[in-house]
């Protein structure tokens, strides 16, 4: 994008590198104020009505709060693997657009969260809608798996899954989510976050519906080209394809190559005979 190329030319300095990595460590931190009792969780994650009634912290604590507090092993382990998976994908994409834009792909991102859930608190006033900084981590996760579709996962640590199918079962588990939304508001909560995404990676995703259906229109002009046939009976009709018993062989009349089947030419020679 050039406004993008323009950007980074006149303010690229002020890109931070590895910023994901800043947001973890911080959630970290606020996770173990909130373990030894000195920050109250409730306080520091996204609340649209007390937002609107005048506690801005909200907008910037909840990046940095862990996006949720883990009450049994397992709940621990994944919420370790979250923080792995959100660090490892943002060093991937990266590495891809560089540091300046991946930082405006995340800022992007935090302004369409923060406005959609806003706009949907306005829209559905009851109930308080909330937010965490999952909708920015999937933006994110989306975005590694377009350019990194058959990279493999472990799946509850054992069954390998590439990610590009991960990322359609999350897709398609948000478009329910989407479509069987109780309000607009929740709609705006659930498509605000992904707009980033839909915004940077939208030529990668154009040119991937393109290569698909040339694709798929190679492999109908294969089917096609194997559903024809090779020999076609000059006197009957008949094909391989339709009567793939009989024996087609060809004869020379007046320069022109003749296809006649294996009854043909037996009526033929009779003809002849007789």
């Amino acid at each position: 994008m050039k406004l993008l190329e323009t950007l980074e030319k006149r303010f690229g300095f002020l890109a931070v590198p590895n910023v994901v990595l800043s947001i973890v460590i911080a959630q970290l931190f606020i996770y173990a104020a909130i373990l030894v009792g000195q920050v109250d969780y409730a306080s520091v994650i996204f609340d649209a009505q007390a937002i609107l009634r005048g506690e801005w912290w909200r907008l910037i604590t909840f990046l940095i709060a862990p996006p949720y507090l883990a009450v049994t092993p397992f709940q621990a382990l994944f919420l370790a693997f979250y923080w792995y998976i959100f660090w490892m994908t943002s060093q991937a994409v990266e590495s891809v657009w560089g540091a300046f834009r991946f930082n405006v792909f995340l800022l992007l991102g935090l302004f369409f969260s923060i406005f959609g859930v806003l706009l949907g608190q306005l829209i559905s006033p009851a109930p308080s809608l909330g937010m965490t900084s999952l909708a920015i981590s999937m933006s994110v996760f989306f975005a590694f798996a377009t350019y990194n579709p058959n990279i493999q996962f472990l799946l509850l640590f054992v069954i390998p899954v590439k990610v590009k199918w991960l990322a359609w079962f999350a897709g398609g588990f948000m478009a329910l989510s989407f479509l069987f939304a109780p309000s607009m508001g929740y709609r705006l909560l659930i498509l605000a976050p992904l707009l980033n995404y839909l915004i940077f990676c939208r030529s990668e995703l154009t040119q991937s519906l393109q290569n698909r259906q040339r694709q798929a229109q190679f492999k109908a002009a294969k089917q096609a080209e194997q559903a024809e046939a090779l020999h076609t009976c000059t006197e009957c009709g008949a094909t391989e394809k339709s009567h793939p018993e009989r024996d087609f062989r060809y004869k020379v009349v007046s320069n022109d190559a003749i296809c006649l089947c294996e009854e043909c030419r037996l009526s033929e020679s009779d003809a002849v005979t007789s």
